[in-house]
């Protein structure tokens, strides 16, 4: 009779955590729906959207957002914004230089972060020069009230060139790190590969970037419950 006690018990719990399991899952992977906004003069050039939506992934599919693969080369199209892959902002101005901008990330949930995908400009001199080299990353689980500075083993503390060569593709940069619970991310204190800080030139772009989530602690908890469930009911048996 205890040992069938023990098994009701086990099972129940297992049913608890399995409850769990569906929403974890559909946190792990890729981070969909993300949106991006900036603190700078204006809007820049191109569409901040284009960096989180896929647009300009080669594929295939094409223009699809993943966390692997190439992006076409940049295109800022300054008529018709709707034609660019990409966004790049304003021009660094006296009082107001590029390092002031900050972009942020939102996820609309928290997420077990792990790392993302990056695609820095490149396609031709002028891109290559204006893509991000050194950066500040935080992170804040709070919807954006509070920020803690994204550090350790893994995390980047600037990024790597783009090539420069005209109609060249952007191979991906790809970055893992210890799990932080987080609702956004947010990027500062950038400077750019030319070295510019204010001038006509002196804009900061990147063509595309990717989250990646992994499950939460719950799901390997209901996996554990799995497993003591069976050992109950071998001993009951």
């Amino acid at each position: 009779m205890k040992l069938a006690i023990t098994h009701l018990v086990l099972s129940t719990a297992t049913f608890g955590l399995m409850l769990a399991v569906p929403q974890n899952a559909q946190a792990a992977g890729l981070i969909r729906n993300v949106t991006a906004t900036q603190s700078f003069m204006g809007s820049g050039q191109g569409d901040i959207n284009f960096t989180t939506n896929g647009k300009g992934l080669v594929g295939p599919p094409a223009n699809t957002p993943s966390l692997t693969g190439n992006h076409s080369s940049t295109i800022i199209d300054t008529l018709t914004p709707a034609n660019s892959n990409a966004w790049r902002s304003a021009s660094g101005v006296s009082g107001t230089p590029l390092s002031s901008l900050r972009i942020n990330f939102a996820f609309g949930r928290v997420y077990n972060l792990a790392g993302f995908s990056f695609w820095n400009f490149g396609g031709s001199t002028t891109t290559a020069g204006q893509g991000i080299n050194a950066v500040r990353i935080e992170y804040s689980s709070d919807g954006g009230t509070n920020w803690t500075p994204l550090t350790g083993l893994g995390v980047p503390t600037s990024f790597a060139q783009g090539p420069s060569g005209a109609g060249s593709t952007i191979a991906v940069q790809q970055f893992s790190f210890s799990p932080v619970l987080a609702t956004n991310v947010r990027f500062s204190n950038m400077t750019i590969h030319s070295g510019a800080d204010t001038g006509s030139n002196a804009r900061v772009g990147f063509n595309e970037i990717q989250f990646r989530s992994i499950p939460e602690p719950s799901t390997t908890l209901a996996l554990l419950a799995f497993g003591l469930a069976a050992v109950g009911l071998r001993k009951r048996i």
